[in-house]
């Protein structure tokens, strides 16, 4: 993300105007006292292990609980609070949001908290409402704070005393009025101003460093990009007021930036206005890219952004890689498959014409686009920890439209650091003569929906016709991308599922994209086995963990049980004892027949505590391949024990 006078953006990429700062996020900073007025909480406290989930809106969020040391503001506040904020990996996928606060476990801490929802709480102005105790001083994340004070002048960060500090806002929270004398000496950061520049554009030599160098953080170390290109991006049905062409205008010149780079392949298209039907934006995957303005971002901690004839300050919006699964190579190097990108520009931008009258409004929206790509800020480490210049495997710049904040002039121009980038993560000549015509997919056959007794499998196939097809089937309604089905990438696929489920593939090549209709796997209870028995075994511990690898935080180990302990060939089910040894956190886990792919029912096999070691009797069924699936819905690697003692068959 970057600043123009003011913004910021996420992978998530948030992009702030605090006047005109991944999530990118552009900030015209306010100051600390009006920081303070418009807050609805500030407390001194420790965070404590933070954990990802799925919320409502099948969006990834990441979840911190905090142990409040003292309120400074907010009256009736618990001994504990809850910090959501957007973002996160979780069970394979990735939301990324540059510029969202981080968390230090045990890192004593200042935030200023506005509430979000009942029990729910999110850092005010994203990174601008969090400080650090570094000895006698309060830091910001200064990596993520990069904008312009409300003249306009590029923002200077500085250490606060903390003792002075915190003084000034309890007599600002109590209604008084405090002298702002808590800035400590010769600590303000050396922050370049903006170089005032016409629009060139630079003559590039090739990408000098590895691709990976130049993506933010995804999963892990590892960075995110698309697989294939076209990739199709909607604007809303909400258009910003003033601007030119509601907003269009602005979207087009950033393609048009990335697009014509001869040295790369991107192909970003613009469709135009979507149908209404995709409002998720970067709140959750909805599958479908947009670019999306007037946007409320309360849930994000972020308020409204403010324009006045003489300047403007807030947040200006948002945008990044809002679902990854999967991966794809380019060379040796392995990347996060992007399946999902975009942009959700705050409301009051509307009519904010001393914004919309130059150019940096245009390299706004083409630095939040260049992170949709996967691509970091030029003068920040991958994951906007710290300088660029602290670590020698990564090409840094201080004039690249992906700076943390614009050079102002550019009108969306590529530098010469951002053609590196961006040819080196999407290597190709568009410039040169093209291959051989691709011709995009398409369904001849679709898969059938069917009936199956429980316990047992459906193979759904569908078929197609295209230039070099792949496939991905998902479980749900068609189109919707949000449970992908790991390994489920060929013309056909084999399902166990234990209720009734849904099922759909995309077919894709470099050419677009073809969604199947969905079919259904009916499930019906099994009919009684004439005859079945009952197989008494001498117990014997079948799974131990313990020493070898437990089951995944949030995930799934599947495990063969026929063939092992005196388990059968043939075997429907088996009488066991499962235990959990010491869990870190609390949860539950589910068993459920194999093969992997089964989708998971809602019940549980046994719940867990933090710290205590329990066991529990039980009858698993096992699939048709003589496996299990073992479920663990909890925050911590689990170790777990499985003891047999029969088997039905």
């Amino acid at each position: 993300m970057h600043s123009a006078p003011g913004y910021r953006i996420a992978s998530f990429l948030v992009f702030i105007l605090l006047s005109p700062a991944v999530f990118a996020a552009s900030f015209i900073v306010p100051s600390d006292r009006d920081l303070i007025h418009r807050t609805g909480a500030i407390v001194i406290a420790t965070p404590l292990a933070s954990y990802t989930q799925i919320n409502d809106e099948g969006g990834i969020e990441t979840v911190t609980p905090l142990r409040i040391e003292e309120v400074l503001k907010g009256a009736g506040l618990p001994a504990t609070l809850t910090v959501v904020e957007p973002g996160g990996e979780y069970d394979g996928r990735a939301t990324v949001i540059p510029g969202v606060p981080r968390f230090n476990t045990s890192e004593r801490t200042l935030l200023f908290l506005v509430r979000t929802g009942k029990d729910r709480w999110a850092v005010t102005e994203l990174a601008l409402g969090k400080f650090t105790f570094h000895g006698d001083d309060l830091l910001r994340d200064t990596s993520d704070i990069t904008g312009w004070e409300p003249d306009l002048t590029p923002h200077v960060e500085r250490a606060r005393n903390a003792a002075r500090f915190l003084s000034f806002i309890r007599i600002e929270s109590s209604g008084g009025s405090a002298k702002d004398d808590y800035f400590a000496p010769n600590t303000a950061s050396t922050r370049e101003r903006p170089k005032v520049t016409t629009s060139f554009q630079p003559i590039p030599t090739i990408a000098p460093f590895t691709a990976t160098s130049y993506t933010m953080f995804i999963s892990g170390t590892r960075g995110g990009r698309w697989a294939a290109f076209p990739v199709t991006f909607f604007s809303g049905t909400t258009q910003e007021p003033g601007a030119p062409g509601g907003g269009s205008t602005a979207i087009t010149t950033a393609f048009n930036s990335w697009n014509n780079d001869c040295l790369s392949n991107v192909n970003y298209v613009y469709s135009g206005t979507d149908n209404g039907t995709h409002t998720q934006g970067l709140h959750a995957s909805d599958g479908a890219n947009t670019i999306l303005f007037e946007r409320d971002l309360s849930s994000f901690g972020v308020s409204p952004f403010t324009c006045s004839a003489n300047g403007y300050s807030g947040t200006l919006g948002i945008g990044g890689i809002t679902l990854a699964s999967g991966t794809n190579t380019l060379g040796s190097e392995t990347f996060a498959t992007t399946q999902e990108g975009d942009v959700e520009m705050n409301r009051g931008i509307a009519n904010c014409s001393l914004l919309f009258n130059n150019g940096d409004w245009n390299s706004a929206l083409t630095h939040e686009v260049g992170h949709t790509l996967g691509l970091r800020h030029s003068d920040q480490t991958r994951d906007s920890s710290a300088a660029c210049t602290s670590d020698p495997s990564l090409e840094c710049s201080q004039q690249a439209i992906m700076k943390s904040f614009i050079s102002t002039g550019l009108n969306a121009a590529l530098q010469v650091y951002d053609q590196h980038a961006v040819q080196a993560v999407y290597p190709g000549n568009v410039c040169a003569p093209g291959p051989p015509a691709c011709t995009a997919p398409s369904i001849t056959s679709q898969p059938q929906s069917v009936t199956v007794p429980a316990g047992t499998g459906a193979t759904l196939s569908v078929g197609a016709t295209g230039t070099s097809l792949t496939y991905q089937w998902f479980v749900g309604s068609s189109g919707v991308t949000s449970n992908p089905i790991s390994g489920a990438t060929g013309p056909s696929v084999t399902v166990a599922p234990s209720t009734t489920t849904t099922y759909w593939v995309r077919v894709s090549n470099s050419c677009g994209t073809a969604n199947s209709a969905s079919a259904t796997v009916t499930v019906t209870p099994a009919q009684p086995v004439v005859g079945a028995s009952f197989f008494l075994l001498t117990p014997c511990r079948i799974l131990d963990t313990r020493g070898g690898t437990p089951v995944p935080a949030n995930g799934v180990l599947n495990f063969v049980m026929v063939g092992k302990c005196g388990v059968a060939t043939g075997a429907t089910a088996a009488a066991v004892n499962v235990t959990a040894v010491a869990p870190s956190v609390d949860g539950l886990v589910t068993i459920y027949p194999g093969p992997a792919n089964t989708a998971r029912p809602v019940a549980s096999t046994i719940n867990y505590r933090a710290g205590r070691t329990l066991a529990n009797n039980a009858r698993v069924t096992i699939g048709t391949d003589g496996s299990i699936n073992i479920f663990n819905a909890g925050g911590s690697p689990l170790s777990f024990l499985i003891d047999v003692s029969g088997y039905f068959k």
